[in-house]
């Protein structure tokens, strides 16, 4: 047998004495004696160059739809996982809080064109949001697309939409179990009649409608392999057009590129009809702009290059008028600017627009002649109003430190309509008057929470390589415990993704439980622009991990908590920020929530998008990068016989975009090897993915799940009057 192997029976022993032990012990250790589902062992060996890597669990990487064993054990770990958190009473209370709060009505702002105004929404009781329309002044909303009549469970949700240019017809996308595969279909706004069409393998990229209204362009990935659509690598994307009426196999091929497969290309038609625009880079939006001129297609496509080229590069058109191209670039500005270039005369440097700042700029829209950028400023929204010619023209006066988005419009508009949130805030539409620069609400939905209720605060705390890192604090008035107030902390720190202050009700039950949330804004994340980025990718990853412990020591050193009372939690590249500090800090935390997270840093290129992540982590095949990687990949960092925090680790059965097998493999080496007096839980859900699109019930309840068990484990009590906005 090999080390691993005995030692693996070796602690199945232990594990098994030690449940014995607890029945004998009293009626509370009874109730938490658990015995996991056996996972089998294999003598399973990888090679990176000279090294060899043990991997005893790689029979969990087998798709759970068609491997019996491996849907056996998972089924057995969800059984296990629903009978623990049964014994907690009061899972009920907090659920009925977080349905109250889930129920809060959800309206986007309006998109008005000539047959209407168009908006999402999600009323109390909704599963999912549903499209509507306002078609005059005088009319009653009318509910134009509905996800509820797709599917018995709630589990199919309308993922995006793609407007003619008069509203006349609306493509729409449809998710199904949360996967990322859309499919697109078609309605006449008018009548509500639902065309034949069905276009089927796109993925992230949206659709745009020709001038005429005849058609669409899309993007699309070759069909799957029978049995793999959640598993499939997603690799050469093309960008077709479909023509209304006509079946899919007969749609057009309009580019692809053969040399990078890896490519992928947001397609979109200016305004006027006239262009085709394609950006064209690792994620979309990248380095390579592409042009086609639609009245001389015999031309093909003009590549546009703003800069030195580089995999992190983006280019974005946000605006055209005439031969005048609006782009937001980071080359050469690492926080973004908007230039603009005239399609005449490419060999002239680019006009500067808006120039670069301190503060990263997200996004840039147009409406009523203006462009309306957003800025991230220490981590919340900033919104700048500026002239075509890139004049300054204010700043829209927001409600508070959160999120707001929105800010487009047709050019002649003297209004634009955006929402806003925050921690304590639920998602409200707001109007802001151009001319007199006046914000006024224009929907504030009620429910059953008051902000005044809230404190949200923002502090900074030094990482230990000098970075001051900003960390949002957001807790109920008096719910705080000098030393051990129970507290959550959050963390995301990858890709640039930014994620400022917005509502969501299971951080507002976790405050009404008595508890602090704490998200630090961590490097990797795009909190101030892509240096900020760069500082928490490859070789530098690590560093990401540091700052969330020193956010975690931080709490307990100024007297918020104790790490009896600390819980960790994120998602995606945020579970693998939860795995790596646990299993390098696990004295620090009492529990943990790896959740949909890369556990395996030396297999993950070989699943779904994972080799396009080896620009973010590295590649495990790259001499230079394998020792980093198996330093803090989790899966491979699990010690026997270590004490680590009760963990719930969360995954999903159709997640094609990071394969469960990452929380597999982990929940089974961890229930293998790790001490046995704390849970370690698995939980699969079903007929979901990735969070995309999950129905609301579905999410009310993982929600109730991990606060239950933050309760059950940090050793928590329900305050008087909670449920009580």
């Amino acid at each position: 047998m090999t080390s691993f192997l005995i030692q693996n029976r070796l602690r199945q022993l232990a594990v098994g004495a030690a449940v014995a032990a607890l029945a004998c012990s009293g009626p509370a250790s009874r109730a938490d004696a658990l015995r996991y589902p056996f996972a089998a062992t294999a003598s399973r060996f990888d090679r990176y160059g000279a090294t060899q890597v043990e991997d005893p669990y790689q029979w969990l990487e087998d798709n759970i739809q068609t491997a019996p064993r491996v849907r056996n054990w998972v089924e057995a770990e969800n059984r296990l996982t629903r009978r623990y958190l049964a014994r907690v009473p009061e899972r009920r209370a907090i659920l009925r809080r977080l349905e109250a709060l889930h129920n809060i009505e959800t309206v986007s702002p309006p998109v008005r064109l000539d047959s209407g105004k168009f908006f999402f929404r999600r009323r109390p009781g909704d599963q999912q949001a549903a499209l509507w329309v306002v078609r005059s002044n005088s009319s009653k909303p009318v509910k134009l697309i509905d996800p509820a009549s797709w599917s018995k469970d709630g589990t199919s949700a309308l993922a995006d939409v793609a407007y003619e240019r008069k509203g006349r017809l609306v493509a729409y996308a449809v998710h199904d179990a949360g996967s990322d595969w859309r499919t697109w279909r078609v309605i006449d706004t008018a009548t509500g009649k639902v065309f034949p069409d069905e276009v089927r393998w796109n993925k992230f990229g949206a659709a745009a409608w020709d001038y005429a209204g005849q058609g669409f362009y899309y993007t699309r990935f070759p069909k799957p392999p029978k049995d793999e659509e959640f598993r499939t690598q997603n690799a050469g994307e093309q960008l077709y057009y479909h023509r209304l009426g006509e079946p899919q196999a007969k749609d057009r091929l309009v580019y692809e590129n053969k040399a990078n497969p890896d490519h992928m290309f947001i397609g979109s038609v200016s305004a006027d009809g006239r262009y085709l625009i394609v950006n064209s880079g690792f994620e979309g939006g990248g380095a390579t702009l592409l042009v086609e001129d639609l009245t001389r297609p015999e031309d093909g496509f003009k590549p546009i290059f703003i800069g030195k080229q580089d995999q992190l590069a983006s280019n974005r058109v946000v605006a055209v008028q005439g031969a005048v191209f609006y782009v937001l670039t980071n080359e050469g500005a690492p926080n973004r600017r908007l230039v603009a270039f005239d399609l005449g005369h490419l060999g002239n440097p680019p006009r500067i627009i808006i120039p670069e700042t301190t503060d990263p700029l997200l996004a840039v829209t147009c409406g009523g002649e203006r462009f309306f950028a957003h800025y991230l400023h220490h981590g919340k929204s900033r919104i700048r109003v500026f002239r075509e010619d890139g004049a300054q023209d204010g700043e829209v006066s927001l409600p508070g430190p959160g999120l707001a988005r929105g800010f487009a419009g047709p050019e002649d508009a003297s209004t634009v309509y955006f929402d806003y949130t925050s921690f304590t805030t639920p998602f409200s539409v707001y109007r802001y008057d151009i001319a007199t620069r006046r914000v006024a609400p224009v929907l504030r939905p009620r429910g059953p929470v008051n902000p005044a209720h809230y404190v949200v605060e923002e502090a900074f705390y030094t990482s230990r390589d000098g970075k001051r890192v900003p960390m949002f604090l957001a807790y109920r008035k008096g719910g705080l415990v000098k030393g051990a107030t129970p507290t959550l902390l959050y963390g995301y720190g990858g890709f640039g993704l930014t994620f400022p202050p917005d509502f969501r009700p299971e951080q507002v039950t976790w405050m009404d439980m008595g508890g602090l949330f704490a998200f630090p804004q961590l490097p990797g994340d795009g909190t101030y622009g892509e240096d900020w980025h760069r500082a928490g990718m490859l070789q530098n990853k690590p560093a990401v991990f540091d700052a969330f412990v020193d956010a975690a020591e931080y709490l307990v050193g100024a007297g918020y908590t104790n790490p009896r009372k600390l819980a960790a939690l994120g998602y995606s590249n945020g579970g693998l920020l939860i795995g790596a500090t646990i299993t390098k800090r696990p004295d620090l935390f009492a529990v943990a929530f790896p959740t949909v997270g890369i556990l395996d840093l030396l297999r993950f290129p070989q699943f779904n998008n994972g080799r396009l992540w080896a620009r973010e982590y590295g590649d495990p095949e790259d001499s230079k990068m394998f020792p980093i990687l198996r330093s803090y990949s989790p899966y491979h960092n699990i010690q026997p016989g270590r004490r680590y925090p009760a963990m719930l680790i969360g995954t999903a059965e159709t997640d094609d975009r990071v394969a469960p097998m990452h929380s597999l493999k982990f929940a089974a080496r961890l229930q293998a090897l790790a001490a046995s007096d704390k849970p370690v839980l698995l939980q699969v859900e079903m007929k979901a993915g990735h969070g995309v699109g999950t129905k609301q019930s579905s999410v009310a309840n993982e929600a109730a799940d991990r606060l239950a068990f933050s309760l059950k484990n940090l050793d928590m009590r329900l305050p008087p009057g909670f449920g009580r906005p």
